[in-house]
């Protein structure tokens, strides 16, 4: 994607229902617009978490006076379920607990307003993150399912973790793959748009351990990427690189993309 189109789509994605416009306007498919909104969110909410915090007790007093955990957040402009959380450390719980325990919370009221606000919540929520794991999995069958079909032995991340590495790619190939006159030892799968922030982000988190510890290699953002993007040598490919390939592997592809918040 064209880094204009990209800061166009970047500065009109601003909540949910922008993202089907947003889709037809740009002929984009819905989850590309949702990726990107979802990380626009993300990024923000990083900016905003250390004052959020520090205003804990005023958001209790606030919901103790009756202001319920969904204005808070709406007046305060951060997804529901980290008011959900602020609130929940405020009253001296532990956020991981009372989330999975709900039914067994004795302050009914809270109870009822945290459910609520995981259910609105379409970024921060234990649902949201459920979904992006599964986008994340449906990443890394379709290229497991791609390097069956051409008979290229590889070694899955858990298989690299077992045998003692500490930083490990989802694909690490017996054989080198040649994409562009470029030997690929090793394939990254993304379920994200890759911006300068991600993949900075990610470069120095993992890309580039990967490259000292298996060489050059390619990396997978299934909703697409701004194209000034560099690598150094390494490969940045999003779904068009494993497309027409056979109708079970595209419909999988298809699934992912329509795939929103």
């Amino acid at each position: 994607m064209e880094n204009e189109t990209y800061l166009q789509i970047y500065h009109l994605v601003n909540r949910p229902e922008d993202i089907d416009t947003l889709s037809l306007e740009f002929g984009e498919s819905v989850g590309v617009i949702a990726a990107i909104l979802n990380q626009k969110i993300v990024s923000k909410v990083k900016r905003k978490m250390g004052l959020l915090q520090k205003r804990g007790k005023n958001f209790r007093y606030l919901w103790e006076k009756g202001m319920d955990i969904n204005t808070l957040a709406t007046n305060n402009d951060v997804p529901a379920t980290l008011m959900a959380s602020v609130i929940i450390r405020e009253l001296g719980y532990s956020k991981k607990h009372v989330l999975k325990n709900l039914d067994t919370l004795d302050d009914r009221r809270l109870a009822s307003e945290i459910e609520e606000a995981t259910s609105s919540d379409h970024f921060f929520s234990p649902k949201a993150h459920a979904l992006q794991v599964v986008k994340g999995q449906m990443g890394e069958d379709i290229i497991s399912k791609w390097l069956d079909h051409h008979q290229l032995g590889y070694s899955t991340e858990e298989d690299l973790r077992a045998m003692g590495m500490q930083k490990t790619p989802d694909f690490f190939l017996d054989k080198p793959l040649y994409v562009d006159d470029t030997e690929v030892g090793w394939i990254e799968s993304k379920a994200m748009f890759g911006d300068e922030r991600e993949h900075s982000h990610y470069y120095k988190k993992q890309f580039q351990h990967y490259e000292r510890e298996y060489g050059t290699g390619m990396v997978i953002y299934w909703y697409g990427h701004i194209d000034t993007l560099e690598f150094e040598g390494n490969l940045i490919r999003d779904h068009n690189f494993y497309t027409d390939l056979n109708e079970e592997i595209d419909d999988e592809i298809n699934e992912l993309l329509s795939s929103t918040l």
